[in-house]
């Protein structure tokens, strides 16, 4: 480590903890605290779960990466945050000294917020519900596929959008790349998507619904609206109005909640995420910052906004270590290529749901070959976003004539995350 230099602590090693120590390694002294030995790629994960793809591919270990830029990792659970001492407590009582501390611990993922949910169903939001998902599809003898995501509540600190639901985009992915593989493989299937939202894909607008919306009917897909899901049964799910639907093979977004670092420590919201301002400053405490689903202003949870985040989090620290530098301006756009089996897949860009004007969508063979891009380039060069020129082929995808707006980090655009 280096002496004199201010004491960084990360905590969480996902893309958004990543980037903040792509960014600050050479200038201060960095932990990274992650319970995981190993950094998941959550864009990857339907891939694992519909897909087949190998499980590893969606990970690598965290402390080569974290050592080969000088920094400490630390792989422990943070269970606490002392804010008055500048203190993180490890599960095992260890405490960690810092001058300034990034909290990118992400969402957790309540599964047993439904009913029925471990015991009869299936996700895909993770590195050990994924590959139980795919034996599932292995062994899926046919009938009806239910999928879509819990209702997830939030706070009120932040104005930030208030969804249905974090992120619908994996839902989408696992409809159309169900339908795909079930239908390559002569399975007799349907295909039913739900949503606790009046809209599916509530967080785009209307030309991004009316690209992706012929699609799902072309797939047979069925979409049902407002629909709470209450329990998961062997044989159907239920919703909270009391209605019924049959399912052989249910897939489901659980519901978000904040870090129990975040509520422990008496920093989250009602919700139990991390309060911060637009340049990711903790509202409750100025040495605290946080970047990604961790915090309350990540609407969606989307690896794209985690990143955003992440690149303000770390100029806003670095303004003030090294007193220059200037820090982005806070400007969330929905970005996510939603793959739908197959050589197919469609690229989103859409900003309507934070009062802009860009919404577009586009699908093909071209948009799959830029989502495998991404994510091989990240898988194998251990986190590091791909270049700008990759975000050169994504705009010509689009058709986006729009230059880049000030204080916005246009390039390396990740994929959506579940």
């Amino acid at each position: 480590m280096h002496e004199g230099r201010p004491r960084l602590v990360i905590l969480g090693g996902g893309f958004a903890g990543l980037r903040i120590l792509f960014h600050l390694h050479e200038t201060m002294d960095v932990t990274l605290v992650d319970p995981r030995s190993t950094s998941l790629s959550k864009p990857t994960l339907p891939e694992v779960a519909l897909a087949g793809k190998p499980v590893d591919h969606a990970r690598f270990p965290l402390a080569p990466v974290v050592r080969r830029h000088g920094a400490r990792y630390v792989g422990a659970e943070a269970t606490r945050i002392d804010p008055d001492l500048r203190l993180v407590v490890l599960a095992g009582g260890e405490t960690l000294a810092y001058d300034y501390l990034v909290v990118t611990a992400g969402a957790v993922k309540d599964y047993g917020a439904i009913s029925g949910l471990e015991e009869h169903g299936y996700s895909v939001c993770d590195d050990t519900h994924a590959p139980a998902l795919w034996r599932a599809i292995d062994e899926f003898g046919g009938g009806p596929v239910v999928t879509g995501a819990a209702r997830s509540t939030w706070g009120s600190r932040v104005d930030a959008p208030a969804l249905a639901a974090p992120c619908e985009g994996p839902v989408g992915e696992v409809a159309f790349m169900a339908h795909h593989e079930l239908r390559h493989r002569h399975v007799d299937h349907s295909i039913t998507v739900f949503t606790p939202g009046e809209v599916f894909f509530d967080d785009v607008g209307d030309a991004v619904h009316q690209a992706v919306g012929p699609l799902l009917e072309h797939a047979g897909v069925t979409v049902m609206k407002s629909k709470v899901i209450a329990e998961v049964a062997a044989d159907h799910v239920r919703f909270e109005d009391g209605t019924e639907v049959s399912s052989a093979l249910s897939i489901v977004i659980p519901p978000y909640r904040g870090p129990a670092v975040v509520s422990s420590s008496g920093l989250g919201d009602e919700a139990g995420f991390l309060a911060v301002d637009e340049t990711m400053r903790a509202l409750d405490d100025r040495r605290i910052f946080g970047a990604g689903d961790a915090t309350a202003r990540a609407m969606p949870k989307l690896g794209h906004i985690a990143v955003h985040q992440a690149d303000i989090a770390a100029a806003a620290v670095s303004a003030e270590v090294t007193g220059v530098g200037e820090v982005p301006a806070f400007r969330p756009e929905v970005f996510c290529i939603m793959n739908r089996g197959g050589a197919e897949a469609t690229l989103i860009l859409s900003d309507v749901l934070f009062g802009g004007r860009r919404d577009l969508a586009r699908g093909g063979s071209l948009a799959h070959l830029l989502k495998w891009g991404f994510d091989a380039w990240t898988f194998h060069t251990c986190g590091h976003l791909p270049p700008g020129g990759m975000q050169a082929a994504l705009e010509a995808v689009l058709g986006s004539s729009d230059h880049p707006r000030p204080g916005h980090s246009q390039p390396n655009r990740p994929g959506g995350a579940p």
